[in-house]
């Protein structure tokens, strides 16, 4: 079996497992500025670990290279590009970035020159070069139809110089080693793509019954024998805490465990959150806690406060890989729940080290339990994961009835080893048939309600936290009482599929939930102010940690179970104390945390202020005054802040600010947000003296 990594043309990743036998994987090429891709798998190669790195900066310049193209400012396109390519050379779409950059140049020498390099490095789509409007200003040239035509020649053929990636053979339950003979790192998805071929061991039946030491042995080792059950053979085990917390695989026989390579663990791509795509099925783990600093927390809240962690965390999900971790104090009587979403891409476990253990092995006995058809078609699939999930989720024993599922009991942010039922798990697990199966609900936000940072709320940060197709989270940033969504559910359940929406946690008069659809499979969403509050369990008892976040779940109902949830988190930050009036208008905002507790540094920056909200005699907001130490300064409705007043005491001239992160305390402490004056300034004017709020212009 051998890969070859192709060029930035077709995007393709090609897997030979023997004569004439071809898997194509074609990946999506997305388009920027004609066809900006996010580039080309990167080859077996010196430095391939040191691949995280580079794409943290190729993310930040993509970012830039965005913004320029929205403002239409080509210099600083070119400025980007060159950076790119200075950091990514061989990187056949950052080139054909900058050849687009370049031509708009009077000397169109260098674009030509860089735009044969794109292609000769594999950016060889002569149709989108040709038809690329940032490229019109060399079509008229004799080398830009030269060009095409080399491009279209070497369309399809590898690139020169890239190398085979051969995969080795291994046989099931003996390691298997990751290194740069058998990875490549992929630019696509921001991660590793390693692969290896495994054989199947020789035992079977009895034999392979006879090796099973996990849990439940009494019941699988029957299956087992019986060949009504599947075992851990093709199961791959990945451990990413350096063998901190460790499973015992030969528990599992044929469970094979991943190791890295020396190159590897020089650069430490072996530890913490999950990089890797895998051909099989993955339990792994990492007991592990960044314990040290102002954004100290555990590995799944570090996942959940980065859009990218997510966004990975849920093609993992989605791709057969099960992760544990313990919650290590984001989840505890001092400080309460920390986490700003509740997502089932992984397991958070009650706990710190090695209480991940006793659910690993739940989910490799459960997955052992699963019949061979069944087993066979949630692996194709895909669902392997969502079905365990939904599995461990109905087998609780803090789901009482069937009707249970459907509450807070059965999808905690956090779960308990004292809720494992290992029985009921590998029981469900066994009875499981294909038929039973349900895909994943897809989510995705058609309509919401839009708030303006520096008017509506003071953060750097958007209130988007995350989309992924089976998780959104919002943080709650503006002013407004209530916040509106319009979510769309997709999924590709055969038959009719129905949609259960169903608030997990937060308070059932202040959340609702109204169908647009007869389906339910499009609904709007109402959230109102929660703010850091004590969540009630399903019988209406306090439950034992304060929170602030809102959990609605999304299910379909299939021929015996519901799915496992889709979730939509809405969370409120702890630190800021807010007042409404009997018209659900705000107050005041205490910004400056009056009850001490946990301040989160990756959502939100300190703020040192208090702001108290003015209302005309008709209702309407006419601004706000601030509150900061020994101070009170004056913003309108629009966010300007007030320099001068006439003599009602109205605003009549005004300038704009900027809301910047300022170190203090010489680098020791966390950075305090600052309200900082602009030089542009806006004039207001009024109808008469009844008016209140009057409009305003920019001042010439």
């Amino acid at each position: 079996m051998e890969v070859l990594v192709r060029g930035c043309t077709s995007g393709e990743i090609r897997i030979r497992s023997g004569p004439g036998e071809e898997i194509i994987m074609k990946r999506l090429i997305v388009y920027l500025i004609a066809v900006f891709t996010l580039g080309v798998a990167v080859h077996a190669e010196s430095g391939l670990f040191n691949k995280p790195q580079t794409f943290k900066q190729h993310m930040l310049l993509r970012h830039k290279m965005m913004m320029a193209m929205r403002s239409g400012n080509i210099e600083q396109m070119e400025e980007v590009c060159r950076r790119a390519v200075e950091i990514m050379p061989q990187d056949a779409t950052w080139n054909y970035n900058l050849a687009c950059a370049l031509s708009y140049r009077a000397d169109k020498s260098e674009a030509f020159k860089v735009l044969e390099k794109a292609i000769e490095l594999g950016f060889r789509n002569p149709q989108a070069i040709q038809q690329d409007n940032d490229l019109k200003q060399l079509k008229g040239e004799p080398q830009f139809a030269r060009l095409i035509e080399k491009a279209r020649e070497l369309e399809g053929r590898p690139v020169e110089g890239l190398p085979v990636v051969v995969p080795p053979t291994v046989m099931m339950g003996l390691p298997v080693e990751l290194n740069a003979s058998n990875t490549v790192w992929n630019m696509d998805t921001g991660c590793f793509q390693s692969y290896f071929k495994l054989l199947a061991p020789v035992e079977k039946g009895e034999a392979l019954a006879a090796a099973y030491n996990g849990p439940v042995s009494d019941l699988i080792k029957g299956w087992l024998a019986d060949g009504s059950a599947s075992g851990n053979s093709g199961d791959l085990y990945v451990n990413r805490d350096r063998g901190h917390s460790l499973l015992k695989v030969n528990d599992f026989p044929g469970m094979t465990p991943v190791v890295y390579c020396k190159a590897a663990l020089e650069a430490n791509v072996d530890s913490n959150l999950p990089n890797t795509m895998f051909s099989y099925p993955v339990i792994g783990n990492s007991s592990m806690a960044m314990t040290k600093g102002f954004f100290w927390r555990s590995l799944p809240r570090a996942g959940l406060s980065d859009q990218f962690a997510s966004i990975m965390n849920s093609r993992l999900y989605l791709d057969n890989q099960m992760w544990f971790y313990p919650e290590h104090k984001d989840y505890d009587s001092e400080l309460g729940d920390l986490f700003p979403a509740n997502a089932p891409f992984y397991t958070v476990v009650q706990g710190s080290s090695f209480k991940d253990k006793c659910f690993m092995r739940a989910f490799a006995a459960a997955m052992a339990a699963l019949p061979p058809a069944t087993r066979r078609y949630l692996t194709s699939t895909k669902s392997l994961a969502p079905t365990m999930q939904m599995l461990l989720r109905y087998s609780s024993s803090a789901v009482k009835k069937p009707e249970d599922y459907l509450t807070g009991a059965a999808h905690p942010v956090v779960f308990d080893g004292v809720d494992l039922n290992l029985t009921n798990l590998v029981k469900m697990a066994h009875d499981l048939k294909p038929e039973d199966v349900l895909p994943v609900v897809n989510l995705q936000v058609v309509r919401e309600d839009q708030r303006v940072s520096g008017r509506d709320y003071f953060d750097r940060l958007p209130e988007i936290l995350f989309n992924t197709p089976c998780c959104i989270s919002r943080i709650v940033r503006g002013v407004d009482y209530e916040r509106k969504m319009v979510v769309q559910a997709q999924t590709a359940f055969k038959g009719t599929a129905e949609y259960k929406w169903v608030l997990l946690q937060g308070d059932m008069d202040k959340v609702k939930i109204k169908k647009l659809s007869a389906d339910g499979s499009r609904v709007e969403i109402t959230v109102a102010w929660h703010g850091y509050y004590r969540p009630e369990n399903a019988d209406g008892s306090p439950m034992r940690l304060m929170s602030g976040r809102v959990d609605i779940g999304c299910f379909i109902k299939g021929r015996r179970y519901y799915s496992a949830p889709s979730m939509v988190s809405v969370y409120h930050l702890p630190s800021e104390e807010r007042v409404y009036n009997a018209e659900k208008k705000i107050v005041s905002v205490d910004y400056r945390n009056p009850y001490k507790r946990y301040f989160d540094p990756a959502l939100s920056v300190q703020k040192n202020w208090k702001d108290l909200y003015a209302y005309t005699e008709t209702g309407d907001l006419k601004g706000w005054f601030r509150k900061m130490d020994d101070r009170i300064e004056r913003f309108t409705y629009a966010g300007h802040k007030v320099l001068q007043t006439d003599k009602y005491d109205r605003p009549v001239l005004a300038c704009a600010v900027s809301y910047l992160p300022r170190q203090t305390g010489g680098g020791v402490a966390l950075p305090v947000m600052t309200c900082v004056n602009t030089e542009i300034k806006f004039a207001y004017k009024y109808k008469n003296t009844r008016d209140q709020t009057g409009s305003f212009a920019p001042v010439n």
